[in-house]
Order: structure tokens, then sequence, then C-alpha cells
């Protein structure tokens, strides 16, 4: 027969280790909802700032036409200026062969005035 120190002796072990298979399936399911609950909130967070990146993306997107068409109306706007610029030049040089002509016009109505100018004197 076993002595009562021998049976309390092995209730302890059994108590001992049914004790530590307890605490390690408690500590195993804490680590497991605590992997799983920060992965959902790490995997939430990634989203939340792929929802964001994608709204300020398409907000860039919407910048950047704006000012693609605006450097387009600028484009025009050079081009028409500087078709406005040539033909302001083609205009001055109109003008500037406009004034030699009537320059060289003047000076041959004073050569000319002045033939008549003298023409009375030689009556006389």
């Amino acid at each position: 027969m076993e002595s009562r120190k021998e049976k309390k002796k092995g209730k302890s072990i059994w108590i001992s280790i049914l004790i530590f298979i307890v605490s390690a399936g408690v500590w195993s399911a804490v680590s497991y909802y605590g992997y799983t609950y920060a992965k959902n909130y790490i995997d939430t967070s990634i989203q939340k700032v792929q929802q964001e990146n994608a709204l300020n993306i398409k907000g860039v997107n919407e910048q950047i036409q704006l000012l693609t068409a605006e450097i387009k109306d600028l484009r025009s706007s050079i081009r028409d200026t500087d078709s406005s610029i040539s033909d302001s030049a083609q205009v001055q040089g109109k003008i500037d062969d406009k004034l030699k002509s009537l320059d060289s016009q003047l000076k041959k109505l004073e050569s000319t005035l002045k033939v008549l100018q003298e023409a009375p004197n030689v009556k006389n």
C-alpha cells in the first residue's frame, strides 16, 4: 500500500501538470487572440491608408489635369502672341516701306516745287 505521502505527491504532480496544461492553453489562447487582434488592427490601418492615398492620388491627378489644361491655354496664348508679334513685325515692315515710299515721293514733290518756284523767277 502506498503511503499517504506518495498519494499526495502523486496528486500534486498531476495537479501541477494540469495547472501547467491549463496555463499553457490560456497563454496560447491569449497569444492567438492578441495576434489576431493586432493583425486585424494593422490590416484595417493599412486599408485606411490605402484609401486615403487613393483619394490623394485622385486629387493630385485632377490638379495635374487642370495644370495641363492651363499649360495648353498658356501655350496657345503664347503662340497667338507670337503670331501677333510676327504680324506686328510684318505690319511694321510694311509701314516702314510705305514711309520710305512717301519720303521719296515727298522729295520728288519738293524738287518739283523748287522747279515750280524757280519757274516764275525765270520769267522775270
